[in-house]
């Protein structure tokens, strides 16, 4: 109650929004902009190593917001440089889901900007106690046996010292139900998908600019169904579509048109139902691959073998659990 309290109080102080002045396109180091007084510092996915998933940077007329901080240290520090270059304040953190390649640098811009307050859902506490904790025991376990890839160690070490810290993981302001919102001067509206591909996933839709920044709702070279319900996740692109949104920020891969979205929905949805039926799952691969070429591109053989992983999470009902009600 008293951190429901303290959203509705946080929201009641917001300032009125006031218009972003055109002006000439600002160039910051690493980010590319996309317009309205916004850019993309790319996130990252390199062979045999961990993601970074995609930051977004939104300049209002009285500080900055960043949608999502990425996990390893190269892409905090990409942001901060983008930051400030920008040399406006940081008024909020705004994290589209607890995945922690989009999660992990808030601990070190936090060092940095010690008074900004990061909003999320609350679905970190079962994440904290649930999938974090397993995943935590297994990687201890694992790096204990010798099992982890000598490349891959360091990036599992890093996951298992931010899981420690997870308390710190914990939004400042929790926002479960949507909400339009006014930060430093940047008005937008902060929507909600239940059990999409967390238990409670965030995505922003910027009214002015037609804009949808989505997180995980769009990834690249696949979806990551590590911790999804198929469905609903369809059910919440629905409503992306629905929203009006001419640009759609990616949480993974390149920023996609009104049209491009269309076809990944469509790719999308024909790998549930061919996951979900009764063809070789080798076929519904393949089809993720050939719907989703344009922007898999040379990563092919990588998309094929995660999409044979997922796809078999799918048929064999490993996924259920996570569509509660």
């Amino acid at each position: 109650m008293r951190r429901a309290l303290a959203a509705l109080a946080a929201l009641a102080l917001a300032s009125c929004a006031t218009p972003i002045e055109p002006g000439p396109v600002a160039e910051l180091p690493g980010a590319v902009a996309l317009g309205d007084a916004t850019w993309l510092v790319p996130g990252g996915f390199e062979p045999g190593r961990s993601p970074d998933g995609n930051s977004v940077i939104l300049r209002g007329s009285a500080g900055a917001v960043l949608v999502d901080t990425g996990r390893h240290a190269s892409h905090s520090e990409a942001v901060s440089r983008a930051l400030g270059a920008l040399d406006l304040p940081l008024a909020a953190i705004v994290n589209t889901h607890w995945h922690l390649d989009h999660v992990s640098g808030n601990l070190p811009l936090k060092a940095v900007h010690p008074d900004v307050r990061v909003y999320g859902t609350s679905a970190v506490e079962g994440a904290l106690t649930g999938f974090l904790a397993s995943s935590a025991a297994s990687s201890r376990k694992a790096l204990a046996a010798g099992q982890i890839p000598a490349a891959a160690v360091p990036d599992v070490e890093g996951d298992l010292q931010t899981i420690g810290r997870g308390s710190e993981l914990r939004p400042d302001i929790v926002i479960d139900t949507p909400h339009d919102i006014v930060f430093a001067g940047r008005a937008l509206s902060l929507r909600i998908a239940h059990h999409a591909v967390t238990e409670r996933d965030l995505w922003i839709y910027d009214v002015a600019a037609r804009r949808a920044i989505v997180g995980d709702l769009v990834t690249l070279p696949v979806p990551f169904f590590d911790t999804a319900c198929p469905e609903s996740w369809l059910a919440a692109l629905g409503e992306v579509a629905r929203s009006g949104a001419q640009q759609i920020v990616p949480g993974h891969g390149p920023v996609m048109d009104r049209r491009g979205f269309a076809r990944w929905r469509t790719a999308f949805g024909d790998f549930i139902a061919c996951a979900r039926g009764s063809r070789a799952l080798e076929s519904c691969s393949a089809g993720w691959v050939s719907g989703a070429a344009e922007w898999i591109g040379q990563d092919s053989a990588r998309a094929k073998a995660m999409a044979d992983h997922y796809g078999e999470r799918i048929r064999s009902k490993k996924l259920d659990g996570f569509c509660k009600a």
